[in-house]
């Protein structure tokens, strides 16, 4: 760190960071040292916050700079692929202002927008959140005084999120079939069978499936790191892998993929979870199943594990830290619910003939 009289003119400063060395030039010419305090300090701060990635002093911080340290503060967060989607999204649709100047009318903007590309009330709610979200961490940040979605107030969400039955499984098989054939998905429809197989197979989550390697496979478990969870608490786990039992399905679908230098079992040329995003909608338009999603093969694994075994196993499989959680993931068809209350009035008869 030090200040240096470049070409015997103007004043410049120097300073190294992690290995990086900063120049910024002060301003200042011989004769002005009486500044030079004051003009240090503020360089200072500047180049500490272009390092670190924070809002620099005194400069109003626009909605595109703030993206980027909203996503450092959150890279814990199983959501960070999903949260860097949709602030592009929102970088794209609004004027990138800083962020003081926001008004709840600039959400209404977002809103029509989003309606008009298709997006229902729940995933509305789900960019709002998000937004909410980012707004609070400016203000801890010293940035903002107040969040101009504090009192926007959510939808009513039509919770469809269900398992699929038995018929709407074939449903989908066979659509994917056709999918094979169909050009338009080239870079992934050689695989995508496979991959919506496995999910049934094993309840994992589409990120996780597009990321696995053959290093996490041994024999017929699956051994996941465990570095995020969807919010930070307090303490350290001592829970570092998530483990999957394979069944003979998921061997099956493991041993028919290409080995790669690059060791993933799925080959791909994005792991980006968007890249179901329309194939999810073909298979809506060819199954007849309008709300799939790929998500609802978790919600399928779920439900089926848990009525062949138990909830307590659903919770095992499904890697959830709260059965609370495997319950919302359980969704019991009519006929097992028929089956259940009849066993009830069985057991009831023989009380009452008692």
């Amino acid at each position: 760190m030090g200040v240096f009289l470049k070409h015997g003119r103007v004043y410049h400063y120097k300073r190294m960071i992690d290995g990086r060395r900063y120049y910024r030039s002060l301003g200042l010419k011989k004769g002005q040292e009486s500044m030079l305090s004051a003009r240090i300090k503020q360089i200072d701060d500047e180049i500490t916050a272009t390092a670190y990635g924070l809002p620099i002093p005194g400069r109003a911080t626009t909605l595109s700079e703030y993206k980027k340290i909203y996503l450092k503060h959150k890279a814990h967060k199983k959501s960070l692929d999903r949260d860097m989607q949709r602030l592009t999204y929102v970088i794209d649709a609004l004027p990138d202002l800083p962020l003081r100047q926001y008004r709840a009318a600039h959400f209404e903007d977002l809103e029509r927008i989003l309606r008009e590309d298709g997006k229902g009330p729940t995933t509305i709610n789900r960019y709002a959140e998000l937004l909410r979200h980012l707004f609070n961490l400016a203000i801890e940040d010293g940035i903002l005084t107040a969040n101009p979605l504090a009192h926007w107030e959510p939808f009513v969400e039509d919770g469809t999120r269900r398992a699929l039955t038995d018929d709407e499984i074939g449903g989908v098989l066979a659509a994917l079939k056709d999918i094979r054939a169909d050009k338009r998905f080239k870079s992934i429809r050689h695989v995508v069978e496979d991959l919506v197989l496995f999910a049934l197979a094993t309840g994992m989550r589409l990120s996780e499936i597009l990321n696995l390697r053959r290093d996490q496979i041994h024999d017929d478990v699956i051994s996941l790191p465990i570095s995020a969870t969807k919010s930070r608490r307090r303490g350290i786990s001592k829970q570092r892998v998530k483990l999957i039992v394979l069944n003979a399905v998921a061997l099956d679908i493991i041993r028919r993929q290409p080995e790669t230098a690059d060791s993933y079992i799925f080959q791909l040329q994005r792991r980006h979870p968007n890249i179901m995003f329309y194939i999810s909608k073909t298979i809506r338009e060819k199954s007849g199943v309008k709300d799939f999603t790929f998500h609802a093969l978790r919600h399928t694994a779920s439900t089926i594990i848990s009525a062949q075994s138990s909830l307590a196993a659903a919770k095992a499989v499904l890697g959830h830290a709260d059965i609370k959680t495997t319950l919302r993931y359980t969704h019991p068809g009519l006929e097992e619910q028929r089956a259940s209350v009849a066993k009830l009035g069985d057991h009831l008869l023989k009380i009452i003939r008692k």
